[in-house]
């Protein structure tokens, strides 16, 4: 059964707010420790959302969702930050690489919570 377009449009704002929050957060970031530290936040709350909608729209295999993502969130984050680190970075790329790399993980988990959100409620 598809969600209700009522829920749909709320899980929408709530990964809209993360974007709002985040974006704010990054204007007056004075460094790049902090820049990522905002992204890790803004991933965060992207995982709650995502959470959010397993509990209300995946009930009957929940387990195995919540399972699948944090295994999901494991492996991508992973990748994410090993890609960071080609051979010509050696020994050291600096701390954008920490930046760079959570941007990567953030793309990937926003683009799971929109997955989930077009299958719950095709817009």
């Amino acid at each position: 059964m598809m969600t209700t377009v009522c829920a749909a449009n709320e899980y929408r704002e709530m990964a809209k707010k993360c974007d709002e929050v985040a974006e704010a957060e990054q204007q007056v970031a004075s460094s790049t420790i902090q820049m990522v530290q905002i992204v890790e936040e803004q991933k965060d709350c992207y995982k709650n959302v995502a959470n959010k909608i397993i509990d209300a729209e995946y009930a009957k295999n929940k387990q195995q969702m919540v399972s699948e993502f944090n295994n999901f969130i494991k492996i991508s984050s992973d990748m994410a930050y090993s890609m960071q680190y080609p051979d010509s970075c050696n020994p050291n790329c600096g701390t954008i690489v920490g930046l760079n790399a959570a941007n990567s993980d953030l793309e990937i988990i926003k683009t799971y919570v929109q997955q989930l959100l077009y299958i719950v409620s095709p817009e």
